[in-house]
């Protein structure tokens, strides 16, 4: 059983939220698939993800989906998310938690749209990755520890 922890200081308004270090990257099928076509796919990219509760969707920024290479499934739909609605694209990508012994996902549906003012992370854990774990927070020492 993987266990995770992190800080987060929900009085410190400059502290985002709890984050937590992701690699994203192409689904394995999508890659084994292009590969065999001759398509080449960057290695995982690293980077912090807000825990987001309030978010039912696994959310990445579109500069961060094309960066990345993310193979688009679809056009995708409106969401709201992020303070507005968006047209949204929809990816098969994977998830893995660097660092952490937290089971990856793969394939995962990642929904791409624009981070007008999110400075602190480029991608949004929702609901459909966070309930596989165990989530608490621990108030005094300011933790929230993750149990997979």
């Amino acid at each position: 059983m993987a266990r995770v922890e992190l800080y987060w200081d929900p009085f410190d308004q400059d502290d985002p939220g709890p984050c937590i270090n992701v690699s994203i990257m192409n689904s394995r099928h999508v890659i084994e698939a292009g590969r065999a076509l001759g398509f080449d796919y960057p290695e995982p990219r690293s980077m912090r993800a807000l825990l987001d509760t309030g978010a039912s969707i696994t959310v990445i920024s579109k500069v961060w989906a094309n960066t990345c290479k993310l193979f688009q499934t679809s056009e995708g739909s409106e969401i709201a998310s992020l303070g507005d609605v968006q047209h949204c694209g929809e990816h098969a990508g994977a998830i893995g938690f660097p660092g952490t012994d937290l089971r990856p996902f793969d394939p995962a549906r990642i929904v791409s749209a624009v981070f007008k003012k999110e400075r602190f992370h480029a991608i949004i854990i929702g609901r459909d990755i966070l309930r596989n774990w165990v989530i608490s927070f621990d108030g005094r020492s300011k933790r929230v520890t993750i149990t997979d």
